[in-house]
């Protein structure tokens, strides 16, 4: 049923639909009913028989579809009815199930549907493609802007198409906006001067500021703006005001067809070229009701005495600059503006020294000023009640604020970048509507106001203020206090009552030397940034020297960072005794001078990392051992650790790089003798003072790790899902294990495999290469070891399976600077997830190591490795399933190859 509005507009016009929805039900062309509504009796009798589709096309009140179907319930279970409206609201006022708005076409579906009514095709002819990619891209999906253009330049020239690509970009075409109008033809009064105001100067702008702006000019704004997002003339996302370009098009359409030959008597001017005629030629007039410039399109602009004389109705004022950082004035001979209606004044760079005669300033609603001249803004003080917003940022000469004491609604006040600015005005603390204070970098700025005991302020911004060394008294109702880069030094005791307080920000406080005890009593804290939040608390580059045991009081803190202590005495950073945070994860306590940790190192949570990195502690504590979920212990750069006390027999990732006087490594023995299933990787690059006798008895269990992670893989093979484990240890040193059966010199070798090498229990390669690193720099990418095996048959066929040994991809916790060379020992068992009855008449193994330029592989080697059947071993037996004391593999004959079927995932590197 189309055209639904249109054809209610005509006498009978409802009528004649419903008897043509009639006819199409029932199948009857002659169906004839004369009454206001259908009848009761009838609609149960003879329409509730059939399911059935109907589409209303175009519905512009609820009244439409009661007089076309009256009640819904007589519609036969399973039958769909769709309507189409310009207004939401209409939807929802006909009780629909579900609204869906209909979304811009994708360019290809918009190409083939414009070549359809420009060329009768799915694609343009030749020589048309980019001036049809042109027509689409200016259409933006909408359906109608691409059957109109397709349709009037069918078989036009080249020339007409250029002209109208040209025609378009200044004046809508007159069928689009002939249809697109005829939703601001069903606006009110009001409405239709909202809308126009958005389309003019709004799109894109927060739209809580918008609706101060006009609610300030009179008009009823949130009901307004809800009005024009049901009825699809604008949408809001992410709290911005959005427009369709077409409909943005048409409103200004709108203001032009005002005055097509005069600008001036136009209510509103947006573009440059009009704006600049109209000033330099005086041609502005009382209909003016909204200026926006963007300087940055136009040369210089000088006035004259007469520019904005006849402008009385001038309510918005907007000169600015669309390029990113150029804020330069190109306005000159600026006389003053005499519209009591000034509502909005924002001037990027504005010169004027001050607005004292230039400016009424009595009902403006936001002054925004950014980058300007301004030194001082009035004298005395100025009845501005409905003032709610100053911006005066980087306005590098402003030395005061004004008395503000009448301006009762101000909201906002933003002096951020002010560096000229000594002090703040004692009206502040009077402003009881005022929600943010930004000062931040008001670097001149050495005290505030001994109280702001504003029950309104949310936000108050000191970040920067270098030289202010307290803050006031503050209302326990705010949420945001930024003091991040101040010199402040201690708190005051009044802190606690700070009840509200969600973000405290203390970063860079370079004379802060400790934290209240009192901060863990601020219930609604959830960011603290020494950096960061308070279920992640950062704290980075400030001088506190010790950490309050009263941080246990924070049972919610599940990632704990101290990170680059500026400590004035060697003692370093001093911790509480016990951290006794029970939700911890992570907990980073790098380059902070720490000379001894507590014997409690808190109850890490599942899979938690403890990063220790770059601290002067010569020990770690035994209870360490306690910590059963810990997954990762960084301490490299501890340069004064000597030795490693009994690990979580969990761990799986030890970074130890330059420990350059560790030397024992007893600790390590359990993680090698237990059978954890996770991957496992040990760094200890640059650690030259490692025992040699230690290293020894290190590599003997890492063989026996190996072949117990076989062991433990072999059995899960069975599984239809498990996780491949990989393992990687990594020291200084220049020799292959001795156990291991194939070594050779270089980066790549060959070598006859045994003739009965594959047993049922084969489970993939131990891997082993030594790295010349020739004075290695890393500059931050990492460092990795790949390995490359080829099997052979004696017929020619290769099975190619790759490897990774591992090495360190972050290269801020990796080495900078390695100096000799060092083993990777270690196996992937990923190399052969895909089965293994590929290789079982393989005869002759290929490797081949790759890593990183600027570094070599001297040595490289592989070890056939096997895992134990115990269905028919002793206890005894267990360690006897490598090698023998001569490096010789006790080889099995060969059963029929047992097929497994299974699925792995990849462990994380």
């Amino acid at each position: 049923i189309q055209n639904v509005s249109e054809e209610s507009e005509k006498s009978g016009g409802l009528a004649h639909l419903r008897q043509i929805l009639l006819s199409a039900i029932l199948d009857d062309g002659n169906v004839s009913i004369g009454c206001p509504s259908i009848g009761l009796n009838f609609r149960s009798k003879r329409l509730s028989r059939k399911k059935v589709l109907i589409v209303f096309d175009d519905v512009s009140t609820s009244e439409q579809m009661e007089f076309l179907i009256g009640n819904q319930g007589w519609l036969m279970q399973g039958s769909r009815l769709i309507i189409t409206a310009r207004d939401k609201q209409v939807l929802k006022n006909c009780g629909v199930d579900t609204i869906y708005e209909v979304k811009e076409l994708f360019d290809d579906d918009a190409r083939m549907l414009f070549s359809r009514y420009a060329f009768g095709k799915n694609y343009p002819n030749v020589g048309y493609m980019e001036l049809s990619n042109k027509i689409i891209k200016y259409a933006k999906g909408v359906p109608l802007a691409i059957k109109v253009l397709g349709r009037f330049l069918c078989g036009r020239r080249i020339k007409d198409w250029e002209s109208t690509i040209k025609k378009i970009k200044r004046i809508p075409h007159v069928d689009i906006q002939k249809v697109l109008k005829v939703s601001f033809d069903g606006l009110d009064d009001e409405e239709q001067n909202l809308f126009l105001d958005i389309a003019s100067f709004f799109k894109g702008e927060d739209k809580d500021c918008v609706i101060k702006f006009l609610d300030g000019c009179g008009f009823s704004a949130e009901i307004g703006i809800s009005v024009l997002v049901d009825k699809c003339l604008m949408v809001i996302l992410n709290n911005k005001i959005m427009m369709h370009d077409l409909l943005q098009e048409m409103g200004r359409e709108i203001v032009r067809q005002e005055s097509i030959k005069d600008p001036g008597k136009r209510s509103r001017l947006w573009h440059h070229e009009d704006i600049y005629n109209v000033l330099t030629n005086n041609t502005g007039t009382e209909a003016i009701e909204g200026i926006s410039l963007d300087m940055s399109k136009v040369k210089e602009i000088h006035l004259n005495a007469g520019s904005f004389t006849n402008m009385h109705k001038l309510r918005f004022f907007k000169f600015y600059s669309s390029h990113y950082g150029e804020n330069v004035n190109k306005v000159h001979n600026f006389r003053g503006l005499e519209s009591t209606e000034l509502r909005y004044l924002q001037w990027h760079g504005c010169p004027l020294k001050s607005l004292s005669s230039k400016i009424p300033p009595e009902n403006l609603v936001s002054l925004e000023m950014p980058h300007s001249s301004i030194k001082q803004l009035w004298k005395g003080v100025q009845r501005l009640v409905n003032l709610k917003h100053i911006n005066l940022s980087h306005s590098e000469h402003l030395t005061k604020i004004p008395d503000l004491s009448l301006a009762t609604n101000l909201e906002s006040l933003n002096f951020q970048g002010c560096t000229c600015l000594l002090e703040t005005h004692s009206s502040i603390q009077y402003l009881n509507k005022l929600v943010v204070l930004n000062l931040k970098h008001c670097r001149s700025l050495t005290s505030l106001s001994t109280s702001i005991h504003l029950g309104s302020l949310k936000k108050l911004i000191l970040s920067g203020c270098s030289n202010l060394m307290s803050f006031p008294e503050l209302s326990c109702n705010i949420e945001e206090l930024s003091l991040d880069g101040t010199a402040i030094q201690e708190f005051p005791s009044s802190i606690e009552r700070l009840s509200s307080l969600i973000l405290l920000n203390l970063g860079n406080c370079l004379r802060l030397e400790g934290l209240p005890s009192k901060i863990c009593k601020l219930k609604s804290l959830e960011r603290l940034n020494l950096a960061e939040a308070l279920k992640e608390l950062k704290a980075e580059g400030i001088a506190i020297r010790e950490v309050p045991s009263s941080i246990a009081c924070l049972k919610n803190l599940g990632r704990l960072s101290f990170e680059s202590f500026m400590c004035h005495e060697q003692m370093g950073l001093l911790l509480p005794i016990s951290f006794g945070l029970t939700s911890l994860t992570y907990l980073r306590l790098t380059d902070c001078g720490i000379i001894e940790l507590p014997e409690c190192l808190g109850q890490l949570s599942s899979r938690s990392i403890l990063l220790l990195e770059k601290n002067n502690f010569e020990r770690i504590p035994e209870s360490i051992i306690q910590l059963s979920h810990l997954f990762s212990l960084g301490i490299s750069h501890c340069e004064r650790l000597h030795s490693l006390p009994e690990l979580p027999c969990d761990l799986s990732d030890i970074e130890a790089h330059c420990c350059s006087s560790l030397e024992a490594l007893s600790g390590l023995s359990i993680l090698f003798t237990q059978t954890s299933w996770n991957s496992q990787f040990f760094y200890f690059v640059n650690c030259f003072k490692l025992d040699k006798n230690e290293l020894k008895e290190i590599i003997k269990d890492a063989q026996r790790k190996m072949q117990l992670k076989a062991t433990a893989w072999w059995e899960e093979l069975e599984k239809q899902h498990c996780e491949v484990p990989r393992g990687m240890i990594c020291f200084p040193g220049s020799e292959l294990p001795e156990w291991f059966m194939f070594q050779s010199m270089g980066s790549s070798a060959t070598f006859n495999l045994p003739p009965d090498w594959f047993s049922y229990n084969f489970v993939g390669f131990a891997l082993c290469a030594v790295v010349g690193f020739r004075d290695h720099h890393d500059d931050g990418g990492g460092f990795q070891v790949f390995c490359e095996c080829k099997l052979k048959t004696e017929d020619g066929l290769c099975r190619v399976a790759v490897g990774h040994l591992t090495g360190w991809s972050d290269g801020y916790r990796g080495p900078r600077y390695i100096g000799s060379d060092h083993v990777f020992l270690g196996f992937d068992f990923y190399m052969f997830s895909d089965g293994f009855d590929e290789y079982y008449y393989s005869d002759e193994v290929f490797i081949q190591f790759y890593l990183e330029d600027c570094c070599e592989v001297t040595k490289c080697g592989i070890h056939l490795l096997y895992a134990q059947d115990f269905s028919d071993s002793t206890e005894d037996s267990v360690w006897n399933f490598s090698s023998d004391e001569q490096g010789e593999l006790p080889l099995q004959p060969p059963p029929p190859p047992k097929r497994l079927k299974y699925s792995v995932s990849q462990s994380p590197v």
